[in-house]
């Protein structure tokens, strides 16, 4: 299975228009990320947000095969009005895999869009190109339902780039078989919070916590957001506490 980090920010592209910050100013160019996404064998996509055209033509992807939807909030959806199989051949026919609460949002946003549709429910597994996915659902927002996958072919890789907290403790489960894990990286040491304390996203040093109870082999986090360090300070931050790494936008990884 290989998997390509197309972007590896959280909600907000970086650097920020505007700011001086220690990321934002920062002359790396792994400091420099687009909204969360990653294709899987060249042409499975999950999530598109508002830089997905970029993302394809930066990274030389033309054919899309599946699109798989984590949930509706903006930096995961946005992208589809540049993929609309109305305007674009080779998007005709292409399946959008969501949770019907997804979809229901995605009909007020693009109503007449043509996308065929999928519906799919968390613990429900299907298989695609060849891999198996089990939708997990999640703890992150209370307006929007959502999910991370836990994906399967020789090994077993989670995507989970929104996450507070797992919904059953049962589910803990799923990732004590991963071989691989891109997880929340929006905060590092305290969890931001949607409305209540309950909602929202992990933080680092608790996503460490996290991975290390269930035995995670290798941790990747992801949808890096403004309240971390730099991308080299961040991997010294957790260079010792384990196989644990920090995606970039172009990262490869071969499972």
């Amino acid at each position: 299975m290989k998997i390509k980090v197309l972007g590896s920010s959280s909600g907000w592209a970086l650097p920020r228009l505007g700011c001086g910050c220690k990321i934002c100013s920062s002359i790396n160019e792994k400091d420099k990320r687009m909204r969360s996404a990653i294709i899987i064998n060249d042409s499975i996509l999950v999530d598109a947000g508002p830089d997905i055209y970029h993302q394809l033509i930066r990274f030389n992807i033309s054919k899309i095969t599946a699109i798989l939807l984590t949930h509706s909030h903006p930096d995961h959806i946005l992208g589809l009005h540049d993929l609309i199989p109305k305007k674009f051949r080779a998007m005709r026919g292409v399946p959008v895999y969501g949770l019907e609460e997804t979809w229901i949002a995605l009909k007020k946003i693009f109503p007449n869009a043509g996308y065929k549709k999928e519906f799919f429910e968390s613990y429900k597994s299907f298989d695609l190109g060849g891999l198996k996915f089990t939708p997990v659902p999640v703890v992150h927002s209370k307006n929007a339902s959502t999910v991370g996958f836990v994906i399967k072919d020789r090994k077993v890789l989670g995507y989970f780039p929104d996450f507070r907290s797992l919904v059953r403790e049962d589910d803990k489960k799923f990732f004590e078989e991963l071989d691989c894990l891109f997880l929340d990286g929006s905060t590092l040491k305290h969890p931001l919070p949607v409305g209540t304390s309950r909602w929202g996203h992990i933080s680092i040093m608790d996503g460490i916590r996290f991975a290390t109870s269930c035995k995670v082999k290798k941790t990747v986090f992801t949808h890096i957001g403004h309240r971390t360090l730099p991308h080299d300070d961040l991997c010294e931050f957790i260079r010792n506490k384990g196989e644990f790494h920090v995606a970039f936008d172009g990262m490869e990884i071969i499972l």
